[in-house]
């Protein structure tokens, strides 16, 4: 099983994992590498390749060296399962994690209940966009067009991909200082964004919301600094991954369906 190192989500997908693992009496051995370091962790794949593992999980990458890598494990007879976030485009046996759609969907739902079907709402991606902020954004925009009088917001294309959280922010405040509800697609974003609105007035006078589950998120929220957050299960992902797998490799569930979506659920701070 293949991670980011150091995040606290993959370190619960490992517990989960892990504890598969046990309950089906097979070895399960856990590779890490930074997220931004996508030599070192095609590199761990590879080296698993190499060494002739029954299965590969492992977190699904967009860059085509990754599907390549993929593909290169089914051609030597090795399934890979993708989680959290998906490489469809590969040969990978299944995807085990949330809908990123569906997490857009609810959240979005709840801005539109809290703003009474009327204001602007601010969309920060804080970075490059991926398939799976794609997808957010996609399920945030389905809920909020229903409701007329709901303003989507965000700054122009061309420069936010280019642009950390905190300036993509400062950008789309100034071109819309009337906005006053800012949704970060991921945790880099909602950083951007407490850091932004610290600078020019009081958090209070702002809703934000957001995805993702770590400890910082988690800090806003008690200190009720983000209104409200889409968590996942990554026990339960680590866990129904290697189930999955288990049951690939010994013939119990054959073939596996394309997803297999996990829990998620919007966490409010009251």
């Amino acid at each position: 099983m293949t991670g980011d190192s150091g995040s606290p989500f993959w370190n619960k997908v490992q517990e989960g994992a892990q504890e598969e693992a046990n309950k089906n009496k097979v070895a399960i051995e856990f590779q890490e590498t930074f997220q931004a370091d996508i030599f070192g962790y095609l590199k761990n794949i590879d080296r698993a390749i190499s060494s002739r593992v029954d299965g590969i999980i492992v977190q699904g990458k967009e860059d085509p060296e990754f599907i390549e890598i993929v593909n290169k494990a089914l051609q030597k007879g090795i399934p890979v399962i993708t989680v959290f976030t998906d490489a469809p485009d590969s040969l990978r046996k299944t995807y085990v994690g949330p809908n990123h759609f569906q997490e857009g969907l609810i959240l979005g739902e709840h801005i539109a209940s809290k703003l009474e079907g009327r204001g602007k709402v601010g969309i920060v991606y804080g970075g490059p966009s991926t398939s799976y902020l794609s997808l957010r954004k996609q399920g945030v925009e389905t809920a909020l067009v229903r409701f007329h009088n709901i303003e989507i917001l965000e700054a122009p294309k061309d420069s936010a991909a280019n642009k950390k959280g905190l300036d993509e922010t400062t950008e789309l405040l100034n071109r819309f200082p009337a906005c006053r509800v800012l949704l970060g697609l991921n945790e880099e974003a909602t950083s951007g964004i407490v850091q932004a609105i610290k600078g020019r007035g009081k958090l209070q006078d702002y809703s934000i919301y957001t995805f993702d589950q770590n400890p910082e998120i988690s800090e806003f929220i008690n200190n009720r600094v983000v209104s409200a957050a889409i968590m996942q299960h990554p026990e339960e992902i680590g866990s129904q991954s290697t189930r999955l797998m288990y049951r690939w490799l010994n013939g119990i569930e054959l073939p596996l369906e394309t997803n297999y979506y996990t829990n998620v659920q919007l966490l409010e701070n009251r």
